[in-house]
């Protein structure tokens, strides 16, 4: 079996519908570590270990959007998925991941993926149990203390120039939450921030929140 190229997001979305387990690589052409990749990934696609497991690359910068709803933040990334459920990831160059990664998902081929293993009665009342952990929640990348991209540093600094009293959830440690979440809140990315229960929103609306001045009066503050 060949490693297909995706160019587009249709070509994308029309991948992820197979009941196989599909392999897909977000890479950028002048990485090295990408070349890597693609070459495991290949070598991969010719073993009969890996038959019926289907192996695709994409040019992250090439497909904004799909990135940007995976949450592409490096390359290479290898995200694991069948029947248009993300069952898991490997963020950088981690080859034996990779392969690890694959048995154990080949291994439950046919069983519920690993963010619906639970009932969507007991993983929706466990979202509502975290987001009500504590009357300001942030759910981001990493901790306020070590912020694991971007945007989540961005937040928690914003929140800790106000002396916000919040608590954080790490969504990198648990992809049930990981995936759950965004469903439940139908919010695709990460961070997203929720006061009393109710999701205020990424960090594009927490900034023009605090522009307009309407954040800081919603914030529980520390005494």
């Amino acid at each position: 079996m060949t490693v297909t190229e995706l160019n587009s997001e249709q070509e994308y979305k029309d991948y992820l519908k197979s009941q196989d387990l599909s392999v897909i690589h977000f890479y950028a052409p002048w990485a090295d570590q990408c070349s890597v990749i693609n070459d495991v990934i290949e070598e991969m696609s010719k073993l009969d270990e890996y038959k019926g497991v289907k192996f695709a690359k994409i040019e992250a910068e090439k497909v904004p959007n799909v990135s940007w709803k995976v949450e592409i933040s490096k390359v290479p990334t290898v995200v694991l998925v069948r029947n248009e459920n993300m069952l898991d990831r490997v963020d950088g160059a981690n080859p034996s991941a990779i392969a690890e990664k694959i048995r154990h998902h080949l291994s439950g081929k046919g069983s519920t993926p690993i963010e619906t293993c639970k009932t969507n009665d007991n993983l929706e009342e466990r979202l509502k149990k975290l987001i009500n952990q504590a009357p300001c929640m942030l759910f981001m990348k990493g901790s306020p203390a070590n912020p694991r991209c971007g945007f989540s540093r961005t937040i928690v600094s914003i929140l800790d120039s106000y002396k916000a009293d919040y608590q954080s959830f790490d969504i990198l440690q648990d992809n049930t939450v990981r995936e759950g979440l965004k469903k439940f809140s139908d919010w695709p990315t990460y961070p997203q921030l929720y006061i009393n229960g109710e999701l205020i929103g990424g960090l594009d609306i927490v900034r023009e929140m605090t522009q307009s001045g309407e954040l800081e009066n919603m914030l529980p503050k520390k005494s």
